[in-house]
């Protein structure tokens, strides 16, 4: 199987790129420097006609959507453990329904947060409040779900990996992510993931090539 991974340094792409790194299937990334807007040119739309990272390439076909691309990657390479599995077909979509809360409900209000002004031409102080409020709502339940152990219990999955992307992008755009102690505990715990760890050194090489500063990882 021929893949490739168009993402960003920081951007979700790093969820996908750490699911890829956690099968150990070879892949080849390819940088969409997002900072000079590449991803809406014609060329890069013509690879993902949303405009978005990530994106990946399986064998010259485009799969787009974090969630799809990473219940794709466990189905293809189920050793890897990336989801939990179950013989039970409602205990088995509830990965899917936790991926579907984290791209559809979590980012919107992390992107609040982070990037107000990308809502609004206006003050984007009350979209920043907005985000913080449906964030911190969330936050609740991450955290009970997190405390002392992973999402799913004794192991951890690619959704404590986003999670752990969400809040930690959350907490540098000014969300008080201290007031919740069980998701600090468990971001220090995700960090020390090797395949995350992986991921954290593909983009760092990648941003060196192009010469980007200021990532945060």
């Amino acid at each position: 199987m021929d893949l490739t991974l168009y993402f960003f340094p920081g951007a979700c792409s790093r969820v996908t790129m750490t699911a890829l790194e956690a099968t150990g299937v070879t892949y080849r990334d390819q940088l969409v420097n997002v900072r000079t807007d590449e991803q809406k040119t014609p060329g890069y739309r013509r690879v993902n006609p949303k405009g978005k990272v990530p994106a990946l390439a399986i064998d010259g076909r485009i799969m787009t959507e974090n969630a799809a691309i990473l219940v794709f990657l466990d189905r293809q390479f189920p050793q890897a453990g990336l989801l939990p599995r179950s013989t039970d077909p409602v205990t088995d979509i509830a990965p899917l329904t936790d991926l579907l809360w984290c791209s559809s409900t979590l980012h919107p209000a992390m992107r609040q947060i982070r990037a107000p002004d990308k809502y609004t031409a206006g003050d984007p102080a009350d979209v920043m409040a907005d985000g913080m409020r449906k964030f911190a709502a969330e936050c609740t339940l991450i955290a009970d779900g997190v405390d002392g152990r992973w999402w799913y219990g004794d192991r951890w999955s690619i959704v404590d990996v986003y999670l752990f992307w969400l809040c930690n992008v959350a907490e540098k755009g000014g969300f008080p992510l201290s007031d919740y102690p069980a998701i600090v505990d468990h971001a220090a715990r995700v960090r020390q993931l090797a395949p995350l760890q992986r991921a954290l050194e593909r983009e760092r090489a990648g941003a060196e090539r192009l010469a980007l500063t200021g990532i945060q990882y």
